[in-house]
């Protein structure tokens, strides 16, 4: 089981990295540039690429060696903010784009639901959010500071939202620690 204490490591291991799939089906539905908070931004490589891109980005992570790599990676005078903080205490900017990529499932149950209305706070109406929510059949779900949510839930969540993809997947991969069992709800959600 992974020490979801120190993010250090992983932050280290996944440097770099190419921005994940679903951050760039987010970025499909937009014609131009606009602003963005990565939510659990880790090393930044979804962060760099809205930079890239022209967005303005306010970018959040409990972990300094996260928001330390990031500063690192992006050139000065950029359009970026960091902020240190838990994804349930966040205090972003209203935002076209709210990304947290696997991140949301971090906050522990009982922080869940503030962290949850840390992304409806966040996106203008209008505007969209992508992310990961962990499924009930992860090897993660039983891990007490892990939230988890099954059908019902993750359709009480989209309440009230235009769902323009909810793709569950489920599949044996690898994490940073070793092989794992992921159950994975992939979302892309409209505010309306």
């Amino acid at each position: 089981m992974p020490d979801f204490t120190d993010w250090a490591p992983y932050v280290a291991f996944t440097s770099g990295d190419p921005p994940r799939p679903l951050h760039q089906a987010a970025l499909a539905c937009f014609t131009e540039p606009g602003t963005a908070v990565d939510l659990g931004c880790g090393a930044g490589n979804e962060t760099l690429d809205l930079l890239d891109r022209g967005w303005q980005v306010h970018a959040v992570d409990s972990s300094a060696a996260a928001l330390a790599e990031v500063s690192r990676r992006a050139r000065s005078g950029r359009r970026l903010t960091l902020e240190r903080s838990d994804l349930w205490d966040a205090r972003p900017p209203v935002a076209d784009l709210v990304y947290a990529g696997f991140s949301l499932f971090f906050a522990p149950p009982e922080r869940f639901a503030e962290t949850w209305a840390v992304v409806t706070r966040a996106v203008r109406p209008g505007g969209m959010f992508a992310g990961q929510l962990l499924g009930v059949r992860d090897d993660w779900a039983q891990q007490p500071e892990i939230s988890a949510q099954d059908d019902a839930e993750v359709q009480g969540l989209l309440e009230g939202w235009a769902v323009e993809r909810l793709d569950e997947v489920e599949y044996d991969g690898r994490a940073m620690s070793g092989p794992k069992h992921w159950h994975l709800y992939e979302v892309l959600a409209r505010r309306v």
